[in-house]
């Protein structure tokens, strides 16, 4: 016999009433069910014994309809029914998630005064809406409001002579809004709204008034013929309430601002988690910003580079900053990845690169972390999947233009600069471009790595000095009596929170940051933007002869957009393993160079493919009729055959010798000089007048010779 489980129905013999199984005890007690139509109903207890009793009887069974559990979109369900649920949900979640013990009368009328205490709701709406959500499948969509009960949903009521809705004071009185003035609208909104988003519904109403519900009438006063709105015209608020019924507001939002900025702006966002910082890298946040200081080039420093980017990694818990990145790169993804990979580098070696030396507690961050949230433009998309996978990092995407959901890295881009922009010359001040301002480009005289060493050095001091003082600390913290400075909130999070760290070898996190895509397994290697590799692991296991004997197929690669001399490719054995691919000799021509370059140089051999196409095509022209005039020339010298077939084909072979021997003589090399004439011959009489007639004195071919020369000699004697 099955044992009912949370959320099964159980209906009672004979179309009983149905109830919904709540909550089972987790040593087979018994469990608490709920019958679902009963609008009073409360949680009751039954026990195994009485359960058993009745499905062995037949007077229970099982359910497996259950309507309130059908799957439902969410872009089905308006806005305010979705916005009015989440309250509910809000609301009641704490209590239907306290089981067993909402389930008990005594429990659950304490927590429902708790909520009457706090003005949440009345009592009578709490137990509602405890009843609804048990009743109705244990979802938070139970709490749907029941809207579609009321009214005529889905029928619309014909206008009348009198005017529905309760009078104007005064003003425009307004209509009854027919089918024909529906139409009239939504023409305008085609006309005048979609498509110009410099004006907007007040205006397009005007146009709708002037053009539809106006007359023209003399100015007595001023002798103009002007536009008078009749009486009885629609109202704004009508044109309005008919405009958002009868137009996907959203659709015609997204076409007056364009897609790409719709799309970018004000799309829906979902990838966003609200789970608990636990301690130390359990999220980090990362962000970019262009400094604010002039570079100059290292190897000719009268030379100004410009500004750089600097890329900042922040632990949420302890806000202690553990990956950095200052480059040119970015802001994009190539920047973001570097910054990443120094977040799990070791930072005693990433400082002496620069000449400065620390000791591992002075800047202790290698780990990854659990969550990431950072813009949508720089770790969106299939380049972090391959993090993502390979160390279970969960990414979460910050909207546009909302630099408050990073208030915390946003927050160092303000602590850093306050602390060298006093002494680095070339820092840009808010009088930059003002009339009469200076002009800090030519105050420029840091260079990359300089200013990479002032940034190390903030770094530092912000992680093992500075006081946050607006720091929120827990109960634990004030207990222990934790300075709220970043290297001491980290060290005690790892200490009484985190635990042990995931730290990496910092090749493989180097090789997961980098972005992947799809290679072709071809008979000419492992074809990648129009680039060839391959390396030992696949000449071994015989790839490219399958694939020319077999057919391609796709394998899964990582790359380094910047030098694309290596493709990695991802081993298929569940293990993080990267293997290196070479470019073959056929693709020699792309060694060292870029993504981009490559791109450049196949759009190039494109274009002048297609620019060539003309004179290719004159050229087949030109060749398909030359041999058409060679041939019609032939056809016109075809003499009348009187042979038959076979005495023609039976004399091939000494046509052919004829017509070669005529050929040896127009095809022999000769000087161009002329040569002197013979001798005349002497009178000679043969010895033997009449040589036998069955020996041939005929030439041999041009290959006999030569096969003769080839082998005895040039005097064929060998």
């Amino acid at each position: 016999m099955n044992w009912p489980v949370v959320n099964q129905l159980l209906q009672a013999a004979d179309d009983g009433p149905v109830e919904r199984v709540l909550w089972v005890h987790p040593e087979g007690g018994g469990c608490y069910v709920i019958d679902v139509r009963d609008d009073s109903a409360f949680p009751i207890f039954r026990s195994l014994r009485e359960l058993t009793e009745h499905l062995e009887q037949g007077a229970l069974r099982f359910l497996k309809d259950d309507s309130w559990l059908a799957p439902l979109s969410d872009a089905g369900v308006p806005a305010k029914h979705r916005e009015k649920r989440d309250a509910l949900w809000t609301m009641i979640r704490p209590l239907v998630l306290d089981e067993p013990a909402i389930f008990e009368p005594a429990s659950r009328g304490r927590a429902v005064l708790r909520l009457v205490l706090e003005k949440q709701a009345t009592k009578q709406t709490i137990y509602r809406l405890l009843r609804r959500y048990w009743q109705r499948g244990m979802i938070p969509n139970a709490l749907l409001p029941d809207f579609h009960r009321c009214g005529a949903p889905g029928r619309e009521r014909p206008p009348g002579e009198v005017k529905r809705g309760r009078p104007a004071k005064g003003g425009i009185k307004g209509i009854n809004i027919d089918r024909e003035t529906r139409d009239i609208f939504r023409a305008a909104i085609t006309k005048y709204f979609t498509e110009n988003q410099k004006i907007d519904l007040r205006g397009v109403y005007d146009l709708v008034i002037a053009e539809h519900y106006s007359d023209r009438m003399l100015n007595d006063a001023t002798g103009r013929i002007e536009l008078v709105p009749r009486e009885h015209i629609p109202q704004f608020w009508q044109f309005r309430y008919w405009y958002e019924k009868d137009n996907d507001v959203f659709q015609v939002d997204r076409i007056r601002r364009k897609p790409r900025v719709y799309d970018k702006d004000r799309r829906a966002l979902l990838d966003t988690s609200t789970s608990e910082v636990v301690g130390p890298a359990s999220r980090y946040q990362i962000d970019a910003t262009i400094a604010d200081v002039y570079l100059v080039y290292r190897l000719r420093r009268t030379k100004i580079v410009g500004r750089p980017v600097l890329y900042i990694v922040v632990d949420v818990f302890s806000r202690m900053i553990v990956g950095v990145y200052v480059g040119f790169e970015g802001p994009s993804w190539v920047g973001a990845m570097m910054a990443l990979a120094n977040a799990a580098s070791d930072k005693v070696a990433y400082c002496h690169q620069f000449g400065i030396d620390i000791e591992a507690h002075d800047w202790p961050c290698r780990s990854l972390p659990d969550v990431l949230l950072g813009d949508r433009g720089e770790i969106l998309g299939s380049m972090i999947n391959t993090l993502s996978s390979n160390f279970n990092v969960q990414v979460e995407n910050a909207a546009p233009y909302r630099g408050d959901w990073k208030g915390i890295v946003e927050q160092r881009f303000r602590l850093i600069p306050a602390k060298f922009k006093a002494y680095a010359p070339g820092y840009i001040a808010q009088d930059y471009r003002a009339r009469g301002g200076t002009d800090y480009r030519l105050d420029a005289t840091l260079d990359i790595d300089q200013f990479t060493r002032i940034i190390i050095h903030c770094i530092l001091y912000y992680n093992n000095a500075h006081l946050l003082r607006d720091y929120d600390k827990t109960a634990a913290m004030i207990a222990d009596d934790v300075p709220a400075i970043p290297a001491d909130l980290w060290e005690w999070g790892v200490a009484r929170r985190s635990g042990k760290l995931r730290v990496f070898p910092e090749e493989q996190v180097k090789l997961s940051l980098l972005p992947s895509d799809d290679a072709v397994v071809t008979a000419q290697g492992i074809r990648f933007q129009g680039c060839f590799y391959t390396c030992p692991q696949a000449i071994a296991a015989h790839w490219f002869e399958r694939a020319r004997q077999r057919g391609i197929w796709k394998v899964r690669v990582s790359y380094e957009p910047r030098l694309m001399d290596e493709i990695y490719l991802h081993e298929d054995t569940g293990r993080i393993r990267f293997i290196p691919c070479g470019l073959t000799n056929r693709s020699r021509a792309f060694q060292g160079r870029t993504l981009w370059e490559i791109d450049q140089i196949r759009q190039e051999e494109q274009l002048t493919g297609s620019a060539n196409q003309p004179r290719e095509l004159a050229g087949r022209l030109n060749l398909t009729g030359a041999i058409q005039t060679v041939v019609g020339e032939a056809e016109a010298m075809r003499p009348e055959v009187t042979a038959s077939d076979r005495e023609r084909v039976a004399g091939i072979r000494a046509n052919r010798q004829e017509e070669r021997r005529e050929n040896q003589a127009r095809e022999a090399f000769r000087s161009d000089k002329a040569l002197p004439e013979p001798p005349a011959p002497d009178n000679v009489v043969p010895f033997t007048p009449h040589p036998p007639a069955e020996e041939d004195y005929s030439l041999p071919s041009i290959a006999d010779i030569l096969n003769r020369f080839g082998e005895g000699g040039d005097d064929g004697r060998g």
